[in-house]
């Protein structure tokens, strides 16, 4: 990546580095320095993980000051999941800048949500070290606004798999089922990808840091999809049509 490109990145984020370099590394994935992964975000990311996590939990310290532990905690877990973090990078436009191998940015890795978030947080940890914690706070702060907001409203607490269940009880007389797919990223920082059944069929999809986060985003995307197919779909007991789940 050139140093013009690096600028107008510079210029998006509100930060000058004072060195460059460091914001590089953070946007190298390890698929484009395969041969040597310590030239890749890893590392950054782990330490981005720790300043999200610590900006957030006192940003929503700060803001909800009658909320007990276990209150903040939910919220924190919403505003620091995945999902969150990849739409602050897709905000910031991170999938422009970010290397990597040309195999992994044939197969989509652009709009992969996991290397998405991963950038993010690598370039939290790059703004940490080169400008410190005031101005790593404020983008932080400034990317996940959005999501603290949603915190604030409560939508996150919605528990999607109880909805679910309860619409397809009342329609189809079976409550779903939910099927881990997959598992990426290393022990401490695996990613699961669960699909939510019913009759055999995928009716949703969803992925998370945690069996149960990637469960209730499947049951989420479920409802949606359930909403949209309303007019079609069987009464109960007909057989249950697959819901256009890629």
């Amino acid at each position: 990546m050139d140093a013009e490109r690096l600028q107008h990145l510079q210029e998006r984020l509100g930060v000058r580095f004072r060195d460059p370099e460091i914001l590089r590394r953070a946007l190298t994935h390890r698929s484009a320095v395969a041969e040597n992964p310590l030239d890749s975000n890893e590392r950054l990311e782990f330490l981005g993980d720790a300043v999200v996590g610590l900006v957030i939990s006192e940003t929503l310290f700060q803001q909800f000051p009658g909320s007990m532990e276990g209150e903040l905690a939910k919220s924190k877990s919403y505003v620091v999941s995945e999902a969150a973090l990849a739409e602050a990078a897709h905000q910031l436009g991170l999938e422009e800048f970010v290397l990597l191998s040309p195999g992994e940015a044939a197969s989509g890795g652009r709009r992969r949500r996991s290397i998405l978030a991963d950038v993010f947080e690598a370039v939290v940890a790059a703004v940490y070290l080169d400008r410190g914690i005031r101005q790593a706070r404020r983008l932080v702060r400034n990317a996940l606004k959005h999501a603290v907001c949603t915190a604030a409203r409560d939508r996150h607490r919605q528990d999607y798999k109880s909805a679910l269940q309860e619409q397809t009880q009342a329609r189809y007389r079976r409550a779903p089922v939910y099927r881990v797919v997959s598992e990426e990223g290393r022990d401490h920082d695996k990613t699961f990808v669960v699909q939510a059944l019913l009759y055999d069929r995928v009716i949703g999809a969803g992925s998370g840091k945690s069996k149960k986060e990637a469960e209730q985003c499947a049951a989420r995307d479920a409802l949606e999809r359930l909403m949209h197919s309303a007019a079609d779909a069987p009464g109960p007991g007909e057989p249950f049509m697959e819901i256009g789940v890629q």
